[in-house]
């Protein structure tokens, strides 16, 4: 059962760490915890040096296998200062919070593990309460805004005031102005061009920020629309701007993820995700005046640092 529950916690995005013997220590980096697993008969005399070392977290649980079953006085024997112990008897199933817990998300997760499932990061609950995604909405909100500023401006399809906010545009990229390769990420053109590139922007990065926590996923979509707005400047001399290309790296980088976890790449979200790919970047060659060159830079570039991330984790 041991093994069974590592595995699927590494499925599900969590990062083992070895510690003395048997003892391992899984963190989940969005989800702020840490959980300490092993067996009663190794149990350590103190927890305070593991927990130094991943000091960043600053909730730790942690599981002890009991597989000769539970001594109601060995509870007591045993008591250490902020860490919540889950007593789990091996022979019946049986789950023992010491001292004692309302706390539902180990018992719900334990079930989950060893029943052979991950935790999947849609269902994740943080805290008590839904995971709070506030890259994604800081970064919708600064399309808003922007998209406003425009408008009040002059309008988002006047190529002025695209070209004053900082749209991509070849020539004055050459002449030194790089900061439009980051700025024409957050520039739409027209309202349709902001509504499709939010709506997709919510519902892709409320995933990938849980899948991934919160700063690599910023890491993520910088870098994605970086790579992207290189490709357009690159392949295309047309004056371009929008999400898409960042967005097109979110993509990439959960279809990685999902590929990496067999149970989520099982339940339907990684071909999904394929066929939404598939969909737009053929879409993008047959409509014209869609920068595919952005779209296929970032998908590119989200998904190396998607594998890179995964090989650091």
């Amino acid at each position: 059962m041991f093994e069974l529950v590592i595995n699927n916690l590494i499925q599900s995005g969590w990062t083992i760490h070895r510690l003395e013997g048997y003892w391992v220590c899984a963190t989940h980096e969005s989800l702020r915890r840490g959980l300490f697993i092993g067996n009663q008969n190794e149990l350590p005399q103190e927890f305070q040096s593991w927990m130094q070392r991943f000091s960043d977290f600053p909730k730790f649980d942690a599981l002890v296998f009991c597989p000769q079953g539970i001594d109601s006085s060995l509870l007591k024997q045993h008591h250490f200062p902020n860490v919540q112990f889950w007593y789990l008897d091996t022979q019946n199933g049986n789950l023992f919070p010491f001292p004692p817990s309302n706390d539902p998300m180990i018992p719900q997760w334990l079930k989950q593990l060893t029943s052979g499932n991950p935790i999947l990061f849609e269902q994740t609950i943080h805290a008590g309460k839904l995971f709070l995604p506030f890259f994604t909405y800081a970064v919708l909100s600064i399309n808003l805004i922007v998209f406003v500023l425009m408008t009040l401006a002059g309008g988002s399809t006047e190529q002025r005031v695209l070209i004053a906010f900082g749209a991509k545009v070849n020539t004055l990229i050459q002449e030194g102005e790089y900061w439009r390769l980051i700025t024409s990420m957050f520039i739409h053109i027209g309202v349709i061009h902001l509504f499709f590139n939010l709506y997709a922007l919510k519902s892709l990065g409320s995933l990938a920020e849980e899948a991934f926590g919160h700063w690599r996923y910023l890491l993520i979509y910088l870098l994605a629309g970086l790579g992207g707005s290189l490709a357009s400047f690159i392949f295309s001399p047309a004056l371009s701007a929008g999400a898409s290309g960042a967005i097109f790296g979110l993509l990439g980088a959960l279809a990685y993820y999902s590929y990496k976890r067999p149970n989520l790449w099982k339940s339907g979200l990684g071909m999904n995700l394929i066929i939404v790919i598939l969909v737009n970047i053929g879409f993008g060659f047959i409509q014209p005046g869609i920068d595919n060159f952005a779209h296929l830079g970032g998908l590119l570039t989200g998904t190396l640092i998607s594998i890179l991330l995964t090989r650091w984790h």
